[in-house]
């Protein structure tokens, strides 16, 4: 008797470190909680091989792909996740698996081992929860029932449907799964949505205004934000009345930073308030809009900032295929001699984005390192979109950068990729105007110390806003106010107290 309580016991304990994946990523007593709740909750399961049979595989798998996606992004897998994944095509795929570490496969396959172990064990061990239930095993079996019966029911006299009933389940791992299957359908359901445009401005500031949104590029490594390793800035040193600032970026990957930087909000709350882009705004104003994207060609489905990028663009076009950004300097010549009054160029750059030894032209940039060449290059190129655009054009002008987010950097990192240390979040914001646009005395960016991140990259579709005649609370009545830095609800100051490496 003794002896099956204590294989009862183990059997226990194998099902709950199936469920242990999210408390593995953050060892708090938070998801220590959740992790016995989750594994209590579908304790059931585990009295059935039939139901065996397809649990203990999914969880394995669950788990590793959990597991991996947190050496990378430091999180568990969410919608943002779904819809990178979605819209990756071949070469990025294979350009990514060289950021992969022995790391990295190790803790995916330790996991696979440990979760393979406990599986082999519940499936020898399936006939003893068959007999006759001690009282712990029912204590636990009629816990759970009267718990899930409550949750249902509470759900009905709220009149749930499955989102609601979803988002309520979210920290029962796996349910988070769930989740994020159902917001990226929305997200994909919801990207044709119409803005709600506000009245026309009566005088726009700045005549032409170009846009360059970066890819990848970390503000720590920037040398006039601060860098010593190298002068990864040089050229720029030389361009008067340049300002460059540090900014808080609002996600790790492009999915869910870029949609900050188009409407000043996250790509849920953009759908949900029907919110204009600086882009809408600049076609409604009267601008000519031009917009040329370096991202991979991707045909499998369009995601949100892709259409919000394309929807009030006159002029579109994919240029080059994750090639050198300079692909796009000929469709900035064209766009600058068209004889439109008003216009708006967007660059969609692929700067940085790994493979990084892909970014930048090897036989002009020789040695060092690779992440430092692919800034280096990007600054040589803004160079030379100022003086084109400094050129072109006598009236009010004005170039604005910013990079969507960063990548971790040793030595948090092996080697600068996707991550979820400060070098992530935290991305360089440049500014240039030139004489025409500062002789008006138009919207300048706020007084900033440069270095110091007080900002997020909200602070772009202000600036653009305000460039292009309106005023910015009506222009973006639900901005996420660019002086508010919280990271997923957290104040970004809180994130980082420890250590640059871990939030």
């Amino acid at each position: 008797m003794k002896i099956k309580n204590l294989k009862r016991i183990a059997y226990l304990l194998s099902w709950i470190l199936l469920f242990t994946p999210p408390f593995l990523i953050r060892t708090t007593g938070k998801e220590f909680g959740y992790t016995l709740l989750a594994a209590l909750l579908f304790f059931p399961l585990a009295f059935h091989k039939k139901a065996l049979v397809f649990c203990m595989p999914l969880l394995m798998l669950i788990g590793a792909a959990n597991i991996f996606h947190a050496q990378i992004l430091g999180n568990v897998i969410d919608e943002f996740s779904v819809a990178t994944v979605m819209r990756t095509e071949a070469q990025e795929a294979h350009e990514f698996f060289d950021v992969i570490n022995g790391q990295m496969v190790l803790a995916m396959l330790a996991w696979l081992g440990l979760s393979a172990g406990c599986s082999c064990y519940l499936w020898k061990n399936c006939h003893y929860q068959s007999e006759k239930f001690p009282k712990w095993s029912k204590h636990i079996l009629i816990g759970g029932g009267l718990l899930w019966g409550s949750f249902f029911a509470f759900g009905i006299t709220q009149q749930f449907g499955v989102n609601e009933y979803v988002h309520q389940l979210r920290h029962i791992y796996p349910m988070h799964m769930a989740k994020a299957a159902i917001r990226y359908q929305d997200l994909t359901h919801e990207i044709f949505y119409q803005p709600k445009l506000p009245a026309k401005p009566l005088l726009a500031q700045a005549k032409t205004l170009v846009v360059v949104i970066g890819e990848s590029a970390s503000s720590h490594r920037w040398s006039l934000l601060g860098y010593q390793g190298e002068d990864t800035n040089q050229p720029l040193r030389l361009v008067p009345g340049l300002r460059v600032h540090a900014v808080m970026a609002n996600g790790a990957n492009t999915a869910k930073a870029l949609p900050f930087i188009l409407t000043g909000q996250s790509a849920a709350d953009s759908q949900k308030n029907e919110s204009s882009s600086f882009l809408d705004l600049a076609q409604h104003g009267g601008y000519k809009t031009f917009v040329f994207s370096n991202s991979r060609f991707n045909d499998k489905s369009e995601d949100m900032y892709s259409q919000i990028l394309r929807r009030s663009a006159d002029i579109y076009g994919k240029v080059g295929n994750g090639t050198y950004d300079e692909v796009m300097t000929a469709k900035l010549a064209q766009s600058l001699a068209d004889k439109a009054a008003y216009k708006l160029i967007v660059l969609h750059t692929y700067g940085s984005h790994p493979d990084i030894t892909k970014r930048y032209p090897h036989a002009r940039y020789r040695g060092g390192d690779a992440y430092n060449n692919s800034i280096r290059y990007t600054s040589d190129l803004l160079t030379h979109w100022i003086q084109m655009l400094d050129k072109a054009s006598d009236g009010p002008s004005a170039l604005l950068y910013v990079s969507d987010h960063g990548l971790g950097v040793p030595p948090c990192v092996d080697k600068p990729r996707h991550g979820s240390g400060q070098s992530t979040f935290e991305v360089p914001l440049l500014y240039w105007a030139n004489a025409a646009l500062n002789d008006l005395k138009g919207p300048l960016l706020p007084d900033l110390s440069g270095t110091s991140v007080e900002r997020s990259t909200t602070l772009a579709p202000e600036l653009l806003a305000s460039l292009q005649g309106y005023e910015v609370s009506a222009a973006f009545p639900h901005l996420q106010d660019s002086r508010s830095l919280q990271l997923n609800g957290k104040p970004y100051a809180e994130l980082y107290q420890k250590d640059v490496c871990t939030p």
